[in-house]
This record gives C-alpha cells, sequence and structure tokens, in this order.
C-alpha cells in the first residue's frame, strides 16, 4: 500500500430535454406531483401483471439531446413508478427546463439480467449511459447532483451516487460475492461525498482492489444545493483529473484502470447501495429512504466538452 502510494502523484488546487421511451414505445405522460409544487412524466396504464416489486408502467429508456454526447440511458426494467421520475422545473434545475429524480426505499432490488441484486445483497435503480467508451484517448464526463433535504446514509454500508464501470476486463470477488470489479465511483458515507479510485492489480482472473479515498465535500454542502462534477480518464497520458463546481480537486498520474486494460468503460447513475443486510444488522432496522436529483449529464473529449463552469458557452441540456 506505501509503494502504491508512492507511485501516485497528487497535485491539489485550493436533461435535458430528455425524450424518455415507455416499455410500449409510446410517450411519457406528465402529470402534477402529490404535493402539487412540481411535474412529473411516468408512462401511462398497460395490460401487463404488476407487482409491487415489479411496475411495467416507468420509463426505461432515456433519449437525450445530440450534444449531451450521450446516445441514450438505459434504466433497470421492472422498476417502481416512485424510483424514478422526470421532473419539469426550471425553478429547480441546475440549468434548463428538467431534471431527473431517483428514489430507493428498502427493498428496491431487482432482477437486472445475469444479476440479481436481491440475491446479490443490493440495492439499486441507476440508469446506464450509452454508448460504452473504449480505454484510449481521453474521456471526459460530467453531471450535476443534488441530495433531497432528508437524505441519510447508510454508514459502514456505502450508498455509491454515480460510478464508472468496466466491461470485458478483470473478475475477482467482493465481500464473498462474485465480482466484476468498477473503475471509479462516487460514494456517500459517514457525512461525506467521496471520491474512489478502485485500483486493480493481481491475476486478471482473481483480481484484487485497492481502494483509494478522495474527500469532496459533505453532504449538507449538496443537501437543497447543486454540486457540479467532471472528471477526465487520459488513457493516452495514463492520467485522471477531477474538477468540483468547476475548480481542479485533484490530478492522478497512474492508468485509470489499473494494470488491466477493459474492452471498454461505461457510466452509471442513479442510487446503488451494497451489502444492506450489513446495515440492518448493525443498526437493527431497515435501510433508509434515499432521494437524489441529476441534471446535465455529458460526455466528451476534453473538459470543455463537458463543463460548463469551465466553458460557459455550453448549451443547457433541455
Amino acid at each position: 500500500m506505501k509503494k502504491l502510494l508512492l507511485l501516485i502523484i497528487l497535485s491539489f488546487f485550493s436533461a435535458q430535454s430528455f425524450a424518455g421511451s415507455c416499455p410500449d414505445g409510446s410517450e411519457p405522460v406528465k402529470s402534477i406531483s402529490a404535493d402539487g409544487t412540481y411535474f412529473v412524466y411516468n408512462c401511462g396504464n398497460s395490460n401487463n401483471k404488476q407487482t409491487s416489486s415489479s411496475n411495467t408502467n416507468v420509463i426505461s429508456v432515456i433519449n437525450p439531446v445530440y450534444y449531451t454526447g450521450w446516445k441514450k440511458h438505459d434504466g433497470i426494467k421492472g422498476i417502481n413508478s416512485h424510483n424514478f421520475q422526470f421532473v419539469n422545473d426550471s425553478a429547480k434545475s441546475k440549468r434548463g427546463k428538467q431534471y431527473q429524480r431517483f428514489e430507493l426505499r428498502d427493498g428496491d432490488c431487482f432482477d437486472l439480467g445475469g444479476w440479481d441484486d436481491c440475491a446479490n445483497d443490493r440495492q439499486r435503480v441507476e440508469f446506464t449511459a450509452n454508448p460504452f467508451l473504449p480505454p484510449k484517448s481521453n474521456q471526459c464526463i460530467a453531471f450535476s447532483i443534488m441530495l433531497d433535504n432528508d437524505f441519510k446514509t447508510m454508514d459502514g454500508s456505502p450508498t455509491a451516487l454515480a460510478q464508472v464501470h468496466q466491461r470485458g476486463g478483470p473478475t475477482g470477488f467482493a465481500g464473498g460475492f462474485k465480482s466484476n470489479p468498477g473503475v471509479l465511483m462516487f460514494h456517500a458515507d459517514e457525512g461525506y461525498y467521496d471520491f474512489d479510485w478502485l485500483y486493480l492489480h493481481g491475476s486478471r482472473t482473481n483480481i484484487k482492489q485497492t481502494d483509494l479515498k478522495f474527500r469532496l465535500l459533505s453532504l449538507d454542502e449538496m443537501k437543497d444545493k447543486w454540486t457540479d462534477i467532471s472528471f477526465c480518464l487520459d488513457f493516452a497520458n495514463n492520467n485522471m483529473s477531477l474538477w468540483v463546481n468547476g475548480k481542479r480537486k485533484f490530478n492522478i498520474n497512474q492508468p485509470p484502470t489499473g494494470l488491466h486494460l477493459p474492452e471498454s468503460i461505461f457510466f452509471k447513475y442513479g442510487i446503488y447501495q451494497s451489502f444492506v443486510t450489513k446495515y440492518k444488522k448493525k443498526y437493527n432496522r431497515n435501510t433508509p429512504t434515499q432521494i437524489v436529483y441529476y441534471d446535465e449529464i455529458r460526455r466528451g473529449s476534453s473538459i470543455e466538452e463537458v463543463d460548463f463552469n469551465i466553458n460557459p458557452n455550453l448549451k443547457a441540456i433541455d
């Protein structure tokens, strides 16, 4: 670990008019929230049989405007109506007119097809951004995030609020479960929002993961207030950089995916809880309901293409 830390050079510096697609191909229906303060977008009724854990009437695909750099965002099929909504409220959005609302309640776990969160002690509601990206050149991603004022963490069981994962790369185990490890994660835990770089080393089929954590800001700073995150994974120069609200926080002079290159990397955002039984046993209670908002999700080949704090000429995602 000491050798690893010596290898890392840190330089510290003091939708989106999304078109949403319903499972039957129809357009989402606009309605007013229960408290009457904002618009929400959901799919209409269908004849498909529903259960409390499988609701086919929610948006499962987002088609963002072309200048975001994304082609589509794939959601989890079968999620509940409370898990995801478009909100049309220009007074509360980061920029433009709309933003995305995620809500994760105790028991919200789903079969993702080839991976069952319920069987693997996970809970989540996430969207996966497409296209997947090759691990070459400079890959930059940005998003704005805001926590609900009542947001509570699962201390000891961090909640991932955005992550970069990999496909066709090394495999191993995490917490006793077979795992395809990620590249980096943004975690909410013990009152802070942290950036975790998952340094992967060892055998490609029995990969070891060393988590290097960098504290970004307190969660209280993110409640009812937008925070702008942007980062670049420069595979050409073996470098990673991250900005918060347009200010560079650090630079890591290491290969973004550690010792092994995957076939591709991809960005996911939403709410993702791991090892939930650990929290339940420790505190003898259910996991807390978590509500998180996202806006201005972009990708490009330079920081100027994704961060509107650095490049104010970027068009708002409407």
